[in-house]
């Protein structure tokens, strides 16, 4: 099932969704495609785990099917 926009062009994916990766990379998300976590996205949920959310957009740049991680949750 293919996963809608929650904002504009962007997607909102929790990081349990993304399967809770705790090394930066590629992370196969069914739906979507391939979203690239950097060591500042992975510190962030580390730090954040009961909240920790990204806001990931198409790279046009890396493809069609890739996404990178353009802003996240900030806990209150």
């Amino acid at each position: 099932m293919p996963l809608t926009p929650a904002v504009g062009d962007r997607y909102l994916l929790t990081w349990a969704e993304l399967g809770k990766p705790t090394l930066n990379g590629d992370v196969k998300v069914p739906g979507l495609g391939v979203v690239m976590l950097d060591d500042a996205d992975i510190h962030y949920a580390l730090k954040n785990p009961d909240q920790a959310a990204f806001y990931v957009r198409k790279s046009k740049a890396l493809g069609s099917n890739n996404y990178v991680v353009v802003s996240r949750v900030q806990p209150a």
